[in-house]
C-alpha cells in the first residue's frame, strides 16, 4: 500500500488529452484503451431535469415543528431524501459533462471521465435510496429476474461498485476499462440497459415522493 501512495500525482494536471496536439484519436483506439464503444457516442440522449427542491430542510422543519415520528422511521426518510438530493445533482453535473465531450474536440477525455463518474453517483444514490424505501416499507423494489427497471439499475449498481470483481472473473466486454459505460440512450454494463428515459423517470419519482415526504403529506389519489 505504501508503493500506491508514491504514484506521481499533479493537482495542476491539464485536460486528459487521447493524442498530442490536433491530431484526433481513431475509434479503435477510444473503444479499446478509453472506453467500451466511446467512438459510437455522438449525442448527449439524457433529458434535462430541474435543481431539486430544498427537500431536507423542510423535512427537518416538520419534524421539529409539525409531526413527530419514531426515530427509525424519521432515519429511514431523512436518507432516502439525503439519496434523492444527490442522484438528482449527480445526474445534472453527468449530463453537462456530457455535453461537455460532445462539443469539445474528440481527444478531450476529461469530460467523458466526468460524465462517467457522475452517472456512477447517480445509478448508487438512486438505488440506494429506493433500497431504504423498500426496507422501510417492507416491499420489494423488483422481483428476481423480473427485468424491470429496479432490477437493471440494481445490476448497473452492482456491476460498477464490483468493478475488482468484474474484472478478475471476467465480465467486462474485452478490452473494456470499466464495468458500466455510455451509449447515446442511456448507461450499459455487460448485464443490463438503462435508458435515460427510464433513470430520468426514477429520478423524478424520487422527486415526487421527496417533496411529499418532506412535508408529510397524504399521498394524492
Amino acid at each position: 500500500m505504501d508503493k500506491l501512495h508514491n504514484l506521481p500525482t499533479s493537482p495542476l494536471a491539464p485536460p486528459v488529452s487521447a493524442s498530442p496536439g490536433p491530431m484526433q484519436p481513431s475509434d479503435y483506439l477510444l473503444d479499446n484503451f478509453v472506453a467500451h464503444r466511446l467512438s459510437l457516442l455522438t449525442i448527449c440522449g439524457a433529458p434535462e431535469i430541474a435543481d431539486e427542491s430544498n427537500w431536507l430542510n423542510t423535512f427537518i422543519l416538520t419534524t421539529v415543528f409539525k409531526t413527530s415520528l419514531d426515530a427509525k422511521i424519521r432515519a429511514y426518510l431523512f436518507n432516502f431524501l439525503r439519496r434523492a438530493r444527490g442522484a438528482c445533482s449527480a445526474y445534472r453535473e453527468a449530463r453537462t459533462a456530457l455535453i461537455e465531450y460532445i462539443e469539445t474536440p474528440r481527444n478531450v477525455l476529461s469530460p467523458s471521465f466526468r460524465a462517467l463518474l457522475n452517472f456512477e453517483v447517480c445509478i448508487s444514490q438512486c438505488y440506494q435510496g429506493y433500497e431504504l424505501l423498500a426496507t422501510a416499507s417492507g416491499e420489494k423494489l423488483f422481483e428476481k429476474n423480473d427485468n424491470s427497471e429496479g432490477e437493471r439499475l440494481q445490476k448497473l449498481y452492482v456491476d460498477s461498485k464490483h468493478m475488482d470483481q468484474m474484472i478478475d472473473g471476467g465480465k467486462l466486454p474485452t478490452e473494456a476499462t470499466a464495468a458500466i459505460w455510455i451509449t447515446n440512450d442511456g448507461l450499459e454494463s455487460s448485464r443490463a440497459k438503462l435508458s435515460f428515459e427510464e433513470l430520468v423517470e426514477m429520478l423524478l419519482q424520487m422527486r415526487r415522493l421527496s417533496e411529499r415526504l418532506s412535508t408529510m403529506s397524504p399521498p394524492v389519489d
